[in-house]
């Protein structure tokens, strides 16, 4: 089983055609790892296009299984953009042909099911929900917050290695905008350090997160060249 914390070696279309025609032990978990990615902002999207709950829930499951089996990247060509695109076309055509027609008929053998925490997907569309009245949208909006909640989770769990937990709870609300001087002080008395340590220890980890929200990107793009891009575009969709 491939290590949970692995950097995909290969470009996210490469490793999805491999994982999709190949029944290798490691070949079905990395597209796994890749459909988790994407699991919120499917859920999210069904809910804005008027599932419920529930329905939501079974769809994204049934959607992601095809996925892991093969059997919905038939049509999928690498060479007509980037992955995510393909997906929200792919998911729109399902719920459309496929999960609507059944009438929520309960499915048959053969479904790979994942372990995803629906409860904190439902939280996560309501928080959504008000903001973006656009299902496309909603499924863009929905990851890009998923891939810094992803980068943020490696910078907590990179902190919490080297014993600096606490320190990575107490600025972590600030890795997106500056407090002011006064805060910093505050920050300090908290951290039982001076205003000046913590403008380093906050540049430190601002740099940390920037680091690791490249690697994020990184495994979600087939060109390099496409990270500082895509993370304009990810900032774009979330301000």
């Amino acid at each position: 089983m491939p290590d949970s914390n692995h950097s995909f070696a290969t470009t996210q279309w490469t490793l999805i055609w491999k994982a999709a025609s190949d029944d290798s032990k490691y070949a079905r978990p990395a597209l796994e790892e890749i459909m988790r990615r994407y699991w919120l902002p499917l859920y999210s999207s069904g809910r804005r296009q008027g599932l419920s709950n529930q329905d939501s829930e079974d769809a994204t499951q049934e959607f992601l299984s095809g996925m892991i089996n093969g059997k919905l990247l038939d049509s999928a060509d690498p060479t007509k953009g980037r992955f995510r695109t393909y997906l929200l076309t792919a998911w729109k055509r399902f719920l459309i042909d496929h999960y609507r027609k059944q009438n929520s008929e309960r499915r048959g053998g053969g479904t790979v099911t994942l372990a995803l925490n629906f409860e904190a997907g439902e939280q996560h569309w309501l928080a959504l929900q008000s903001r973006e009245p656009d299902p496309d949208r909603m499924f863009m909006r929905s990851w890009a917050s998923s891939l810094l909640e992803e980068a943020k989770n490696r910078l907590r769990i990179d902190y919490t290695r080297r014993n600096r937990q606490t320190l990575f709870e107490v600025l972590q609300p600030l890795l997106t905008q500056s407090p002011s001087a006064s805060e910093y002080s505050q920050l300090g008395s908290q951290l039982n350090t001076s205003a000046s340590t913590v403008k380093v220890a906050l540049h430190r980890l601002r740099t940390r997160f920037g680091t690791l929200l490249r690697e994020v990107i990184a495994e979600t793009v087939d060109d390099p060249t496409d990270i500082d891009r895509e993370i304009n575009e990810l900032l774009h969709l979330l301000r």
